[in-house]
């Protein structure tokens, strides 16, 4: 599923995104695309709150409160192509700035050909983009099904019931592997902190050591065992 959020201070523009964007995503990509159109900031917010990972992101930084979230947008989705739209009296510090690097830009006014130009140069990334990041799947089972989930949608990883349970907000998956299997493959913010247990600490909300657990930013509770106290305290130093 490629997860896109468009926010824009006008139906027009909403309108031109509407009539460009799906005809680009189905000539480019074979992906399933969610699309979310908007011109309200508060349900653009409401939006990343739901969808922690985007794939596309259309952000106008004319709407009010927009450029203000520049910086956080860009640090909640490091791997989005990030499409700015930006007036001419916009100070262009406000998107040059280190971290943010927006990957596409477009100047206000402007109308549905220069906004098409804009795109199909943008597409020919955006596919090299989802191709290289299907490199970051895991394969899981749902009754008779596979499916294939992003890592960095994952919160935890639980054995029990001689399985091992992939845990996404509030849903579960079930996988054919152990825990120390997993561990070997998985990327190194992925850490071991129970018998039980891997958790992916770049969800971590907070550790809490006197207690042993990790609060997830989805409020989930995990545990800490004493085996994998101090190297789970140690990361959390390290990347608070």
């Amino acid at each position: 599923m490629v997860y896109y959020l468009s926010l824009v201070d006008s139906m027009l523009e909403t309108r031109m995104l509407k009539e460009l964007v799906p005809d680009y995503a189905a000539k480019y990509t074979e992906d399933y695309w969610d699309f979310c159109y908007t011109e309200d900031f508060y349900e653009a917010m409401a939006r990343l709150q739901e969808v922690r990972k985007h794939d596309i992101l259309v952000w106008d930084t004319t709407v009010r409160g927009a450029g203000n979230k520049l910086l956080s947008l860009r640090k909640d989705n490091p791997t989005a192509f990030l499409f700015l739209f930006a007036s001419s009296r916009t100070n262009p510090m406000l998107y040059v700035r280190a971290g943010i690097a927006p990957d596409a830009l477009l100047l206000k006014p402007f109308d549905i050909v220069a906004l098409d130009k804009v795109l199909e140069e943008s597409f020919d990334l955006i596919r090299d983009r989802l191709s290289k990041s299907r490199g970051q799947l895991i394969s899981v089972f749902t009754g008779h099904a596979q499916k294939y989930l992003q890592l960095d949608l994952i919160d935890f990883l639980e054995a029990r019931d001689k399985k091992v349970f992939v845990r996404i907000k509030n849903q579960e998956y079930g996988l054919y592997e152990t825990l120390d299997d997993l561990e070997k493959k998985l990327p190194d913010h992925f850490r071991r902190c129970h018998r039980s247990f891997i958790v992916n600490m770049l969800h971590a909300d907070s550790i809490i050591i006197s207690e042993n657990v990790i609060i997830m930013k989805n409020g989930d509770v995990v545990p800490v065992s004493r085996t994998y106290k101090k190297e789970i305290k140690e990361y959390g130093i390290e990347n608070e």
